[in-house]
């Protein structure tokens, strides 16, 4: 039996409580104090003499969120970082399974992550251009997952879920997230047909052991791409879904 509208923006709905508070983290989260230390440097103050000047010059080189190189980045620039950064972390759990082959294919898991991953890198362009309500999250996800005009608007919205924000546990606290957000569209294993799909291709590669990993991280490289397109393309048709 097909799951209604209602249904579906409910999932869609639990997804965003997952995936703003793990891109919180990664935005805003600094346990170290490294990110201050990117701001009013001169030039020779990117050469490292302890460990936390090296930390935060690779925090600042890689544009990291709310370092100073983050700053002088455009709307544009901060949404491809997302793709590029995190989009890249994320497939790659998408992806491992792949080295084992054909019979990875028979898990209901693995569609369910590569929608995961799309949706926290979406949901993650998305909070650069403005959608931040919770209303429009779940619009936006439901058209460029599901291809469906979602409605959110009746529901009384799930609490942010809390995650472990000290040090090394930063990159934990994004495959944790992942992972519960996999859980909750999995319950949508049929509707998912309809996200933005690796070339078939890639998709034939999938089925052979050792090939498999490398061709499905590929293959949902390109789904990834197309669907924080239609993302974009999405937010240029709502702009009443933008919070300047």
């Amino acid at each position: 039996m097909a799951m209604s509208d209602a249904q579906i923006a409910t999932i869609l709905d639990n997804t965003a409580a997952v995936a703003d508070p793990v891109l919180d983290i990664l935005a805003r989260s600094d346990p170290f104090d490294l990110k201050r230390r990117t701001f009013g440097r001169r030039w020779w103050d990117v050469i490292p003499v302890s460990v936390a000047d090296a930390a935060a010059t690779a925090l600042d080189v890689a544009d990291w969120p709310g370092t100073a190189s983050w700053e002088k980045l455009s709307t544009r620039e901060r949404a491809d970082w997302w793709v590029t950064r995190i989009g890249s972390l994320s497939t790659v759990a998408v992806a491992f399974p792949g080295i084992f082959g054909a019979w990875t294919k028979k898990l209901p898991i693995g569609d369910a992550l590569g929608a995961a991953s799309q949706a926290l890198t979406v949901l993650a362009v998305g909070r650069e251009y403005g959608v931040i309500s919770r209303d429009h999250q779940i619009a936006m996800l439901g058209s460029v997952l599901f291809g469906r005009d979602v409605d959110g608007s009746h529901l009384t919205h799930a609490q942010p879920q809390e995650f472990p924000q000290s040090g090394g546990r930063l990159l934990l606290a994004v495959f944790k997230g992942l992972w519960r957000i996999a859980r909750w569209l999995r319950d949508l294993q049929k509707a998912l047909a309809a996200r933005p799909q690796s070339p078939s291709f890639f998709r034939r590669l999938a089925w052979i052991p050792l090939l498999g990993a490398p061709a499905t991280y590929v293959g949902e490289r390109v789904a990834l791409r197309r669907a924080v397109t239609s993302a974009q393309e999405w937010i240029a048709e709502n702009p009443a879904a933008v919070v300047d």
